[in-house]
């Protein structure tokens, strides 16, 4: 009986001496002083969060997210053609503008600068003509006859023949992959990752860091929790082995 009970309290110190260690590394978030005594020090985690995010960016930046290894995915074959899916979608999404709605949707806009163009024609070529015409009766005129004009500009001029899609899109396509052969390594120095994940660590509020941490690492905290209390019962058994032989 006095293995079994020596046992049981070893395991429940043990877990609980574990699981309150595990705790201090995040708690309290902030020193508890009294009359400016240190009487509960800061978790260690809180107090080295600086450190940490120093180290985190360190990682992630010279071992996880390295400059050779961005430039290769940024030059990888299977990332160039993500870019030139991309561009083709977009110009064959594209639709071109109709020349007809424009002209009627902005009749003013559209009859004052053909009359003003017509003004310094007629000024420049015909001055005697001033005598009858003005800029008002020009710009009435055009006004009035708005749905015609669009119309007749409309068939004389089809954007669609006019623009080679697929021209655009290869001058497009080369463009953006000739730019990510030359400017990659400019694009990830400016990038900056390091100085981004520390900043994004130094960001987090003790709280949101302490559940980051143990989201990553709970099945490893429950499994010391767990040594701790195997660990205690062991020592349990050997202290009660002994206090029967003395």
């Amino acid at each position: 009986m006095i293995y079994l009970i020596s046992s049981l309290i070893g395991a429940i110190i043990g877990y609980v001496t574990n699981f309150i260690a595990i705790k201090m590394l995040f708690r309290p978030y902030k020193a508890k002083k009294l009359a400016g005594i240190t009487v509960v020090p800061q978790g260690i985690i809180p107090k080295e969060k600086k450190n940490l995010a120093k180290n985190v960016a360190d990682v992630v930046e010279n071992h996880l997210l390295d400059k050779e290894e961005i430039h290769k995915l940024l030059n990888s074959e299977k990332f160039k053609e993500e870019i030139r899916n991309l561009i083709s979608s977009k110009i064959d999404e594209f639709e071109m503008p109709n020349i007809t709605e424009f002209i009627k949707s902005n009749p003013q806009k559209v009859a004052t600068n053909i009359s003003d163009f017509v003004m310094d024609m007629i000024k420049t070529k015909f001055p005697f003509a001033m005598a009858i015409l003005n800029e008002e009766m020009i710009n009435n005129m055009v006004l009035e006859n708005i749905d015609k004009l669009a119309n007749k500009v409309n068939n004389i001029v089809d954007l669609e023949k006019f623009v080679d899609k697929d021209k655009i899109k290869n001058n497009l396509q080369n463009e953006a992959i000739t730019f990510l052969e030359n400017e990659s390594y400019k694009i990830i120095e400016n990038l900056k990752v390091g100085e981004l994940v520390e900043n994004k660590v130094n960001n987090f509020d003790e709280k949101q860091l302490e559940n980051m941490l143990f989201s990553l690492m709970d099945k490893h905290f429950k499994f010391i929790n767990l040594a701790g209390a195997v660990l205690g019962a062991i020592i349990g058994v050997i202290q009660a082995f002994v206090i029967t032989q003395i």
